[in-house]
């Protein structure tokens, strides 16, 4: 099997730790440089980049993650596969970019941001020559994590250098956009390490791939709908300010949830290849430890959010940004609904090819989300934003809990879930006693989230939670057995 699940989910867990490092360093940053019109403009424009995107990517991001990890012990069909997605895949760009020209030259709307659009249209092409999916199906997550912190190290210093006041936002783009870039460049040259791309097998059989493709693209389609329309439909609404507001408190919670999500993210490979040798027993313990670990960490996380908007937001985006805070407190649920949406539909759906499944759910999302931010944005603005968003992110896990029952029964424990909530209650209670004694904000909010994650996993440890006091004695074992040596 090559690297182990642990391994795997290290090196994931370190990528998605410097997606929040790297954010906590530049945000503040960016967002006082900007303001909430120039971030707004931003998030704006990258919104609407995303469809064009997905246009581009179809589905192939989550297909070809479950198909090539199938074969990727067979050289031979590894190669052709890929070069299968590919071809079908460079279609699909040309499409997407040449609707993108077009719209974007005729459109009176898009005048405002059309150099902004036309600089992130570059991440429209280098996705395509990115195939992240490629080394995620073959687990080569040290690589990914290693590339990944370089890129980012170099944004991040381009991003201080060279974004000097709030008429730099279009500045601000090209540094995202070329990050992005050149990072999926060095993706495409480092492939030929792994297999030949330009060797012409033969015998294609790409109808084979269409089908699945097209359920996973109206699947992203659909997701990226409901994720994506808020900061749409608020920029059209109710302009770049509101956007900005969104924008501020959507992050933060963004760099919660990739930490979070990072089990579940190199579950797929490892899942579908499960699921290809019928191995149900390993299937089932594997279903069974994510689950209950996701639930463990997006509970407490949601409560702490709540609780900590204000300063939060006070500390990382400024009083500018003071609307945020209501914005944030709202969408703090949504750090369970997401972590446990993503395992389901993505990491348990998808990878027992019940992709059409997933689908249905993320279609039901879209239509609440779209229905109630027509009747929600017009009066509440990015409050509306944020309650459409809420309601809708639970209906699709909801619907996801119903189609995926089989394969999840009995692997979530009530008595687990309930000594998670009461954990909830024991933050609550540490973090009003902190509030109490504490006068400063940033103090107030480093001492909370800190004895919160304390006495939050000492609480789970005393009424002897199987997951926590499991991963105390594993560590317990392996410093003894080092000490050993």
């Amino acid at each position: 099997m090559g690297n182990s699940i642990k391994s795997n989910v290290a090196y994931n867990s370190l990528l998605r730790l410097m997606n929040i490092i790297f954010p906590l360093i530049t945000f503040p940053y960016v967002a006082r440089i900007l303001l909430p019109v120039g971030l707004g403009k931003v998030d704006f424009s990258v919104s609407i980049i995303q469809y064009f995107i997905i246009l581009s990517q179809l589905g192939i991001p989550i297909y070809a993650v479950r198909e090539c990890a199938k074969v990727r012990d067979n050289k031979d069909k590894l190669e052709k596969t890929v070069q299968e997605i590919l071809a079908i895949n460079l279609v699909a760009v040309v499409v997407s970019y040449v609707t993108f020209a077009i719209l974007i030259t005729n459109l009176s709307i898009f005048d405002g941001y059309r150099a902004l659009l036309l600089v992130l249209s570059i991440n429209i092409v280098s996705t395509f020559i990115g195939v992240e999916w490629f080394y995620q199906s073959i687990e080569k997550y040290k690589y990914i994590t290693v590339r990944s912190a370089i890129v980012k190290l170099v944004a991040v210093i381009s991003i201080f250098i060279f974004v000097r006041d709030e008429k730099d936002f279009i500045i601000y783009g090209i540094i995202t956009a070329l990050s992005v870039s050149l990072g999926n460049l060095y993706n495409f040259f480092y492939l030929r390490k792994h297999i030949t791309i330009l060797h012409r097998i033969g015998n294609y059989n790409f109808r084979r791939h269409v089908k699945p493709i097209l359920w996973l693209f109206a699947m992203s389609l659909s997701v990226s709908i409901y994720i994506n329309l808020d900061l749409v439909m608020l920029g059209f609404i109710s302009g770049d300010t509101s956007v900005g507001y969104y924008t501020a408190a959507n992050k933060i919670i963004k760099v919660v949830l990739a930490l979070i999500t990072s089990v579940g993210a190199v579950l797929l490979p490892r899942m579908s290849y499960y699921v290809e040798n019928n191995d149900g027993a390993r299937i089932d313990d594997l279903i069974n430890k994510s689950l209950n670990f996701i639930l463990m960490i997006s509970i407490p996380a949601s409560v702490g959010i709540v609780l900590l908007a204000k300063p939060i937001i006070l500390i990382f985006a400024g009083v500018q940004y003071e609307e945020s805070v209501i914005v944030m407190k709202l969408l703090g649920p949504i750090i369970v609904a997401i972590a446990l949406s993503n395992l389901i539909g993505i990491q348990i759906l998808v990878s027992h090819g019940k992709e059409r499944l997933t689908l249905y759910s993320t279609i039901v999302g879209a239509v609440v989300n779209f229905s109630l931010n027509i009747i929600l944005i017009p009066m509440y603005s990015h409050i509306g934003a944020a309650i459409g968003t809420l309601i809708a992110e639970f209906s699709v896990t909801m619907v996801q809990v119903i189609f995926a029952y089989e394969h999840i029964r009995g692997c979530v424990s009530i008595k687990n879930v309930l000594s998670y909530l009461l954990g909830g209650g024991v933050i609550i209670v540490t973090i009003r006693i902190i509030e109490d004694i504490s006068s400063n904000m940033v103090s107030f909010t480093l001492l909370s989230i800190f004895f919160s994650i304390i006495m939050y996993f000492e609480f789970l440890y005393l009424i002897k939670n199987n997951l926590v006091v499991d991963t105390v004695g594993a560590t317990k074992d392996a410093i003894r057995k080092k000490r050993s040596r």
